[in-house]
């Protein structure tokens, strides 16, 4: 019986992550054999586990289906002990990836700059809601908001009542897709070239592609 092997079989991902945006790309890239690892919050988790409960059902199908075939660990990166062993899981990965508000990483020490000394050939992922540069860059975002800021939502509803969004994740789902690619292609090129790099997604540059 010839064993099958899935493509990204030996990809090491480390990942500080939440919600949809960029767990739903790692979940792919689980899906296709990579060793994802993903940590958490120590005593809560990620917020994201607690979303969308039912009562009397124990299991979180939001959270469970964006994170299928994650290793998950708690770890507290606030402080030095926690650095240090994310540091540790960084040394050896392929991937880094990261959601926070541009400013976060730069504060905890898990920047680009940071882990590209431990790791030269780091493929390092930040995706935010609008990305790194321009007035709007530091704010939080979350999928109806990049539905909003990117003028998708005045496509729903009917003519003179409110603006509505959809009604699925439109903007989350179409950066997951982007994230993936991106990760893709920094794959094929690290193995080509030998190179690390650092992507930059949005959630408003993701619904901007989705409207071309």
């Amino acid at each position: 019986m010839v064993k099958s092997h899935l493509p990204l079989e030996g990809v090491k991902c480390v990942c500080l992550i939440m919600f949809q945006q960029v767990p739903v790309a790692f979940s792919m890239m689980a899906d296709f054999g990579a060793e994802v690892i993903k940590i958490e919050p120590p005593g809560t988790g990620e917020r994201g586990r607690g979303m969308q409960m039912y009562p009397g059902f124990k299991v979180n199908p939001y959270f469970e289906t964006n994170n299928r075939g994650f290793k998950c660990l708690t770890l507290d990166i606030k402080k030095k002990k926690g650095t240090e062993i994310l540091y540790k899981l960084v040394k050896d990965a392929d991937i880094f990836a990261q959601n926070f508000r541009p400013g976060v990483a730069e504060r905890h020490h898990f920047a680009y700059e940071d882990l590209q000394k431990i790791n030269p050939k780091i493929i390092y992922l930040d995706s935010s809601a609008y990305g790194p540069d321009g007035p709007n860059a530091r704010l939080p975002g979350t999928d109806l908001v990049g539905q909003a800021v990117s003028g998708l939502a005045s496509l729903f509803g009917e003519k003179d009542s409110h603006m509505m969004t959809g009604q699925h994740a439109v903007a989350d789902e179409a950066s997951a897709m982007v994230n993936f690619a991106g990760l893709l292609v920094a794959l094929y090129n690290k193995k080509m070239n030998g190179e690390g790099t650092k992507i930059e997604t949005s959630l408003l540059g993701s619904m901007i592609r989705l409207m071309g």
